[in-house]
């Protein structure tokens, strides 16, 4: 496949999954310092909210965006995101420092 034929959304899909496997490999085999942990952590935490962000203020109205013809399932499929994007980011604090937040 060709990368710049992809959909942006595609793309940042594929990065998204890359920085995911990488954060949490070097987490487990490398035993990285809590420094870099939380820079990706960081990472993960800002970027893929920015990314939802973007996509509904940009890609959406220029039918760039997955499901541009119809807003309930681009909802959908923001909501199902969002949902993924919270529940990896607490198996990665999990993972990383061993406790979740509140507990």
């Amino acid at each position: 496949m060709n990368f710049s034929k992809r959909s942006p959304t595609e793309n940042f899909a594929r990065a998204t999954i890359i920085l995911l496997l990488i954060s949490v490999v070097g987490a487990i085999l490398f035993n990285w310092p809590d420094e870099i942990k939380k820079g990706l952590l960081g990472l993960w935490i800002i970027v893929p909210p920015t990314w939802l962000w973007f996509e509904f203020c940009f890609l959406f109205e220029k039918g760039k965006a997955p499901f541009s013809n119809d807003f309930e399932k681009f909802k959908y499929a923001q909501e199902l995101s969002k949902n993924l994007w919270l529940s990896i980011s607490a198996i990665l604090l999990l993972i990383y420092f061993g406790k979740l937040p509140g507990v």
